[in-house]
């Protein structure tokens, strides 16, 4: 396989194990570079070469121990993991991952556009994320995400209801080693206080989750950093500085958008607590707060369209 014009390893009509015929090239993360596939027999998927730097610091096995067990999980509001496996090219054996193929966009490029979401909206994809994410929770032993952010959420609009979709579960793991001062900060953004230290536990993924909440709610993270001066050379002043601008207690959401209840205040400010003892313990717990939240918005709309209805009939 010769390289591709715009130095990728893939180009257009390659076919990889026989399996696999790249269709284009999507783009090249952290930890590696993304391609459209056509599979031979089950239609369009994303296949993900894991760059070389990713294979040398990264637990593989864990990864793709994690990934077998996501090939066999079939949830609505996950990005399917199929396969797990290498080729050779250029005289190297690479690594690779094929995953479901969602048609749509990210939350990351819908909130570029839209910067802040409404409640309704919001509430619907953050559930949708908690249902998948609450999947594979429940796992023995839990999988955790470790890199949950709007660009790793999904919105399929393949039907007429848009669906979110969790992806890139546990790709994350070595990530910060190889990444540069803007990335590092994209990615620490979303981290757990517990994450600077090594921790990764169900309640992190909380945490992260909290964070793209707040932002879908108010179009602002809940705290305020400063990096103007730093390089490439200052990346360990990354966490530095987001550890010390959370050191001020976060606005409620409702600060920022009147449309937020006290409750719904109350749910986002729980999921981004700093204290582990005061966080959601897991995505099974935030979810059965936000459905019930969702519930509450669902009869206070029908209240006010009933009153509105018997306005109109009063005055028309």
């Amino acid at each position: 396989m010769a390289k591709a014009k715009n130095g990728a390893l893939l180009k257009k009509g390659d076919v990889v194990n026989d399996t696999y015929e790249v269709q284009c090239f999507i783009g090249k993360g952290a930890f590696g570079e993304v391609y459209r596939v056509k599979h031979k027999f089950m239609g369009m998927q994303v296949l993900k070469v894991l760059q070389d730097d990713y294979v040398e610091n990264t637990d593989l096995e864990t990864v793709t121990n994690e990934a077998r067990i996501l090939s066999s999980l079939t949830h609505s509001n996950i990005v399917r993991v199929f396969e797990t496996n290498t080729f050779n090219a250029q005289g190297k054996s690479r690594y690779f991952i094929t995953m479901g193929f969602v048609s749509g966009e990210s939350l990351a490029q819908l909130m570029a556009r839209e910067i802040s979401l409404s409640v309704k909206v919001s509430l619907s994809i953050q559930i949708a994320v908690l249902q998948g994410l609450s999947e594979v929770h429940k796992q023995d032993p839990p999988i955790i995400h470790r890199d949950i952010s709007p660009d790793n959420i999904l919105l399929s609009y393949d039907t007429e209801k848009p669906r979110a979709l969790l992806s890139d579960f546990g790709l994350a793991q070595s990530v910060d080693q190889m990444s540069g001062i803007a990335d590092a900060a994209g990615k620490y953004l979303y981290f757990a206080p517990e994450c600077f230290w090594g921790a990764y536990l169900p309640a992190s993924d909380v945490f992260s989750a909290g964070i793209v909440l707040y932002r879908m709610l108010t179009g602002s993270f809940p705290w305020n950093y400063d990096f103007d001066g730093l390089t490439d050379d200052d990346r360990d002043s990354v966490s530095t500085m987001i550890i010390k601008g959370r050191k001020t207690e976060p606005s409620p959401p409702s600060t920022y958008n009147d449309a937020c209840s006290k409750n719904l205040d109350r749910i986002t400010l729980k999921a981004i607590n700093k204290e582990l003892e005061g966080r959601y313990c897991n995505a099974g717990e935030f979810l059965d707060d936000l459905v019930a939240e969702q519930m509450n918005n669902v009869v206070v709309e029908k209240t006010q369209d009933k009153t509105q209805e018997q306005i109109d009939i009063l005055y028309y």
